[in-house]
């Protein structure tokens, strides 16, 4: 039976919501873990394992600089979970788009490829299926609506292209709704945030549904779907197993918050690309992976619940500072006294030493000003907190 343990694996969006729970299951289950990360800007995601992991900072928009870390790395097994997310349409929107989810998508290929990797994991996005059938079955045909999910889809289709022609193998899985600690604006933390400030929750519609799917479940999936070689070539849906309207999925929310505040159905109009049913079975996660889920929505919420009131990163009381000397090839980053984190150099033969500077772009600076407050904190300064915002764009992915 395959494993992770001990094998050498990189995950490309790795401070990110999916990608930090799933570092921190892959330190757990003994592997060797390069966190790919854009900027320092949300490090802190992976303060529960930062002295298991090393952490990479690279523009996956610059070739050059993707294929050297890979090849300094060497991992057995790339994850790919970097995103530009969803968002209300624009040409802005699908230019950046295009830019980190399909620039950077063929430049983290080539790169696993110039790495001589074994398997490349896409995150992909049951926002593929567009308004087809569900549940979801992985030989259907996908019929995308919104410019993010065209580019998933065909993002996995260039997967497939580079494997016939590089060899690396490759793998895809397609969450629906995925959802729990540490994850961005979407449907759930829109309740919160209404009952936190006594308002009312207005929705874009109700009557749609979704599949909630909780972030151990999906990680468990991603881990399976490496270690399953039946599934490679495959790109497999997968989602809680229980499809309900949004605005059953707010009341049932406001439930395990403890709250009462009215829920408003058509509030506002739906979006133009708005998916009206996301359901999956999983039926073909279970033949390929042998995976199913084992997060209830109650559950899920309880965990998620609760992790909002114990958010604060590891606090300078508490942390214990690693060896100054990070090793051959590495350096460490310092982001508050006694809080280290061991990061890859790209540089040969170098070890050095750094403060934490924050992101390359205007949102990243916005994060760290809420990490740098001393709070910990980051939910006020989410990345693209300023795009078009829905509380029912629904996939995490």
């Amino acid at each position: 039976m395959r494993t992770v343990s001990g094998r050498r694996v990189a995950v490309v969006g790795g401070t990110g919501f999916i990608g930090s729970h799933l570092t921190e299951r892959l330190v757990a289950e003994g592997a060797e873990v390069l966190a790919v990360a854009r900027s320092e800007a949300r490090v802190s995601s992976l303060a529960a394992v930062r002295h298991e992991c090393t952490i990479a900072l690279a523009d996956i928009c610059d070739a050059d600089g993707t294929i050297r870390m890979m090849r300094r790395f060497r991992p057995a097994i790339v994850f790919f979970l970097a995103s530009h997310p969803d968002a209300g349409e624009s040409f802005g929107h699908i230019a950046e788009g295009m830019r980190v989810n399909g620039l950077g998508l063929i430049n983290a290929l080539q790169a696993a490829a110039a790495a001589e990797s074994e398997l490349f994991v896409y995150g992909a996005s049951a926002k593929d299926y567009g308004n087809t059938q569900v549940p979801y079955r992985a030989s259907q045909t996908v019929a995308p609506v919104c410019s993010y999910a065209i580019l998933k889809s065909a993002g996995w289709q260039l997967c497939q292209l580079v494997s016939a022609f590089a060899g690396l193998k490759t793998v895809a899985l397609r969450p629906t709704f995925v959802y729990g600690p540490r994850q961005g604006r979407n449907v759930i933390t829109h309740v919160h945030e209404c009952v936190s400030a006594g308002r009312p929750v207005r929705l874009m519609g109700g009557d749609q549904t979704r599949d909630p799917l909780y972030i151990d479940d999906a990680v468990d999936a991603f881990v399976a779907a490496a270690c399953a070689p039946a599934a490679w070539g495959h790109a497999i849906p997968i989602g809680g197993g229980q499809e309900l309207t949004v605005r059953a999925l707010c009341e049932t929310a406001l439930a395990a918050l403890g709250a009462s505040v009215p829920v408003m159905s058509g509030a506002e109009p739906p979006r133009m690309t708005e998916i009206w049913r996301s359901s999956s079975d999983n039926a073909d996660a279970y033949r390929l992976l042998g995976w199913q889920p084992r997060v209830s929505l109650a559950e899920g919420l309880a965990r998620t619940i609760g992790g909002w009131s114990g958010r604060a990163i590891t606090s300078t009381a508490t942390a214990t500072a690693i060896p100054r000397r990070a090793g051959a090839g590495a350096y460490l980053l310092t982001t508050a006294p006694g809080v280290v984190y061991r990061m890859l150099d790209r540089r040969q033969g170098v070890e050095r030493r750094s403060v934490f500077r924050g992101g390359r772009r205007a949102e990243d600076a916005r994060v760290l000003a809420g990490v740098t407050a001393g709070n910990g904190r980051t939910a006020a300064a989410e990345p693209h907190a300023n795009d078009t915002y829905s509380p029912l764009v629904g996939d995490s992915m």
